[in-house]
């Protein structure tokens, strides 16, 4: 049987699910900054994405980087991104598919781990709010590892990666020999990854593409018997 990685943020839950955390702290520093929430975003997205294409996993550090942009506008006190996520965590849902998925994939014999990026700080709340923690077997965090899913001790023993991020689910792995199985629109997502994290996706292609999480345990099924 195989070891599965599958990623969390986009894949396992919506993209967006951590937005209205964002929004929260980014309305407050903005009210004292006398500026813009948008401009507030605008600042620690610039900050992240320096740090992603640099595949630093500060990147990940959403108090840090919220702190820096404050900082710049002169305010020294940022809320506590971890408490502020807990009052939106009983908002957060999974994808339509994601438990049938994971129970099937255990069923099946397999060893499913969460992989993602995010630091276990921020993660396991969400994780262990929505239940994913008793349909798993492990979570894998960037912080873990000291480095994002671009590293070979992070994917050391797994077979399968599964996620929506042409570069940290597809590029990487199958750089240190995992099948790709990417959810999402890939040559849409491909186009913008290559050209935001500056890596050239031409020639990447994952081993399987899924629109639904529920195809996911058929297609493994394929890849491992083939």
């Amino acid at each position: 049987m195989a070891t599965i990685l599958i990623d969390l943020d986009g894949t396992l839950i919506p993209l967006d699910a951590w937005n209205p955390v964002f929004a929260e702290v980014c309305i407050y520093i903005a009210r004292r900054a006398g500026t813009t929430p948008e401009e507030i975003w605008r600042r620690a997205r610039r900050r992240n994405l320096e740090l992603l294409r640099a595949l630093d996993l500060r990147a990940f550090d959403w108090q840090r980087i919220l702190a820096e942009a404050a900082a710049e506008l002169g305010v020294d006190e940022v809320p506590d991104v971890a408490r502020v996520l807990e009052r939106h965590l009983p908002a957060f849902r999974l994808n339509d598919g994601a438990v049938e998925a994971l129970a099937e994939l255990k069923a099946a014999g397999h060893r499913v781990e969460i992989a993602t990026n995010g630091l276990a700080h921020y993660q396991m709340p969400v994780i262990r709010r929505l239940g994913l923690d008793e349909l798993v077997d492990g979570v894998r965090t960037s912080d873990r590892y000291g480095c994002p899913k671009s590293c070979p001790q992070y994917f050391q023993g797994a077979d399968v990666m599964i996620g929506d991020n042409p570069v940290f689910d597809v590029y990487f792995p199958q750089q240190f020999g995992l099948y790709t199985i990417f959810y999402g629109d890939w040559e849409e997502e491909a186009a913008a990854h290559s050209q935001r994290m500056q890596i050239d996706l031409s020639k990447a292609a994952p081993h399987a593409v899924v629109k639904t999480l529920r195809e996911i345990p058929r297609v493994i099924q394929t890849l491992l018997s083939s």
